[in-house]
């Protein structure tokens, strides 16, 4: 029973086979025809890529050189700001010592009318005081002839930064049309893949399809594919040879039977082995060829972490260095002395390490920010942040009540930083300290007249100092 059931089987399976074979005998004769076409659609895509790839290293070279002058010029210019920023501090300093020094020679003029009795005793005290008179004056028309030179030097300074922004402007315009066609030629390189993709999709589809076939064949016949057709190949050379005549049914049932025969003898082959060493084979080449992209990629991508960390501890040390010098600057001027730094938890690890704001007020110790009174913690805090602002200076400045826990003489302090800020910087605070309105050269107020109605008022003192 088991005999004729694989008998049976067999039966089915070669009238399965026959059926199939007149099928894929179709499809062979179409497949060649479109591989045929397919090739040649291969070899217009691969022309097509190798140009655009071309075309894409020439746009990108021209882009490394044109990111390179810019690079250049920001430095220039941030030179020049830094420059710039460097002589306003220097003046605001000199306009200070001068004050002070008319406002010594005042002093002295009340002290010489109140002493006019007592000149006989204070002779020689006030041909001293005289001296230092004269030469207090002196000094002044040296600083006001110092000033007025800075004063030119600035004007030149200032435009050779006008020409510096031109010429970064000019380039400016010309990297955003290169980063245009960059990206136009990025657009027909995703197509150009798109469709290469999908041509090596259906050659592929095309490929196991034909393979199918073929190995159908060679299970039915149990003969290779080459081998199949040699034999037909020869037969029709001998059909050819022998006149062209047809074989009558009966020769062609005698044939059969006699392939049958030779089936028989071979007995059972396990033909399979060979397409399941194929498919095993093709699966090791896909794993090892995705293993090795793998690979690749994470190199890649440690390159890529490697390099990011140190761009970035090169612009974080740059940065922390230039905080450090500017709160040299501003953190003396809101104190009246003193001095304030940044300090790196582990300066070996600049990415990983936290970073203390180290406090030396005027008549006091080197502590922390956090064990510093309210007012001392708010000027601190000031300085760092204008530190920062000062480094590169925006157009506004907008400050929620930050004089709110100062006192006057801070507020003072205050007020005549924000005076030099608001040279480069339009500078916007909301406060209620009388002494910051003061300052201010526009006032602007809300007001409910009526409930549920608000109305702003202004007053522009500049205007009204001026009627």
């Amino acid at each position: 029973m088991e005999a004729e059931k694989a008998l049976y089987k067999v039966t089915e399976e070669l009238k399965h086979a026959r059926h199939h074979l007149e099928v894929v005998q179709l499809e062979q004769e179409q497949l060649l025809g479109e591989q045929s076409d397919v090739d040649a659609e291969m070899d217009k895509f691969k022309e097509t890529l190798s140009r655009i790839e071309e075309e894409i290293k020439q746009k990108q070279g021209e882009v490394i050189d044109a990111a390179g002058q810019i690079e250049t010029i920001q430095m220039d210019v941030e030179d020049y700001k830094q420059r710039v920023v460097d002589l306003k501090l220097k003046q605001s300093a000199l306009v200070a010592t001068l004050d002070n020094q008319r406002a010594g020679v005042r002093r002295l003029k009340d002290f010489q009318k109140d002493a006019i009795e007592r000149l006989e005793q204070l002779t020689e005290e006030i041909g001293v005081k005289s001296s230092k008179c004269r030469a207090s004056e002196q000094k002044v028309a040296e600083d006001k002839n110092r000033l007025s030179e800075m004063y030119e030097t600035m004007k030149a300074l200032e435009k050779e930064l006008e020409s510096s922004e031109a010429e970064f402007n000019t380039i400016s315009t010309r990297l955003k049309d290169t980063d245009k066609a960059i990206s136009n030629i990025q657009g027909r390189r995703e197509k150009t893949l798109q469709k290469i993709r999908i041509v090596e999709v259906e050659l592929s589809q095309k490929h196991i399809k034909r393979e199918n076939l073929v190995s159908r064949i060679e299970e039915r016949y149990r003969l290779s594919f080459e081998e199949l057709r040699r034999r037909c190949a020869e037969a029709l050379q001998e059909k050819d040879g022998e006149g062209g005549q047809e074989m009558t049914p009966e020769e062609l049932e005698a044939e059969l039977d006699r392939y049958k025969t030779r089936l028989q003898r071979i007995g059972d082959v396990n033909l399979g082995a060979i397409k399941e060493y194929e498919e095993l084979s093709e699966r090791h080449d896909f794993l090892t060829t995705q293993r090795d992209d793998l690979n690749q990629a994470i190199e890649d991508l440690h390159k890529v972490i490697r390099k990011i960390n140190r761009i970035t501890q090169e612009l974080f040390i740059n940065t922390f260095h230039q905080i450090n010098e500017k709160l040299k600057d501003v953190f003396p001027k809101l104190f009246s002395g003193g001095s304030a730094s940044l300090v790196l938890t582990e300066p070996d690890k600049p990415l990983e390490s936290g970073v203390e704001f180290m406090i030396h007020p005027p008549g006091k110790k080197l502590t922390r920010l956090s064990l510093l009174s309210g007012g001392e913690k708010a000027l601190s805090a000031i300085a760092f942040i204008f530190s920062i602002f000062l480094m590169k200076p925006a157009s506004f400045c907008l400050m929620d009540e930050i004089d709110a826990p100062l006192d006057d003489a801070n507020v003072h302090r205050f007020n005549e930083l924000l005076r030099f800020i608001g040279e480069k910087s339009q500078v916007v605070m909301i406060t209620h300290n009388k002494q910051s309105m003061e300052f201010a050269d526009t006032l602007f107020g809300i007001t409910m007249e009526k409930k549920g109605v608000s109305k702003v008022v202004s007053v522009n003192l500049e205007r009204q100092a001026a009627a």
